[in-house]
């Protein structure tokens, strides 16, 4: 179950936008006009960044559909930092049993804190922390019914705590289009934690937009 939400990760996955717009002009020989955008005080929309990732994937039993939308902002021309909330549903059925009563559900929503730094061009180094709580809907026999053998439904929460760091590229497509490419690392890797383990490597790629 553990590598079911990956499929998310691998989804549109974190998009956001840090482009710099600068514009140069020259006029007749001796004249030299620079339009250079003045840096406006206080909050700017024009560095708000919305984003977000979905996925829906299902076959043989399976299904797993979600959402992860984020806001950010561009703090300077190189850092910005933001929120975001997601949430997955999956579930499988037991290939060895057709019962119905042989389905594995889950639900997960992981609210995080993400940064990006834009340390040469367009190559950054990122950081999210996430906060994961698991809902577990698990096939099991019922301890309490008269009738030993009697098939339920049991009930696991469990929550657990990410550090994912990395870094990747911005793919620029014109405009304040890009497309990002990020690889990260989760470096605490909780007992509960519902990514794959050993090599936690997880892949964000999409298209980013700044509004």
């Amino acid at each position: 179950m553990k590598n079911i939400v990956l499929v998310l990760l691998l989804g549109l996955g974190m998009a956001s936008a840090s482009a710099q717009e600068v514009y140069n002009s020259s006029g007749k020989p001796g004249y030299q006009k620079n339009t250079k955008k003045k840096k406006k005080k206080g909050y700017d929309p024009d560095k708000l960044i919305l984003g977000g990732g979905i996925t829906f994937n299902f076959g043989d039993g399976f299904i797993a559909a979600g959402a992860s939308p984020i806001v950010g902002y561009r703090i300077t021309d190189r850092f910005s930092a933001g929120v975001g909330v997601g949430y997955l549903y999956s579930q499988f059925r037991d290939p060895a049993n057709n019962n119905k009563l042989f389905t594995y559900r889950e639900h997960i929503v992981y609210p995080s804190l993400w940064t990006r730094f834009f340390v040469y061009k367009n190559f950054f180094v990122s950081a999210i922390g996430e906060y994961d709580f698991i809902f577990q809907r698990v096939p099991g026999y019922d301890p309490y019914s008269p009738n030993p053998g009697t098939l339920t439904t049991l009930k696991e929460n469990f929550t657990n705590t990410c550090l994912f760091v990395g870094g990747g590229y911005k793919f620029p497509m014109g405009g304040r289009a890009s497309f990002l490419l990020d690889v990260q690392y989760d470096v605490l890797q909780g007992k509960n934690s519902p990514y794959p383990t050993g090599l936690p490597t997880l892949v964000h790629f999409g298209f980013a937009l700044g509004l």
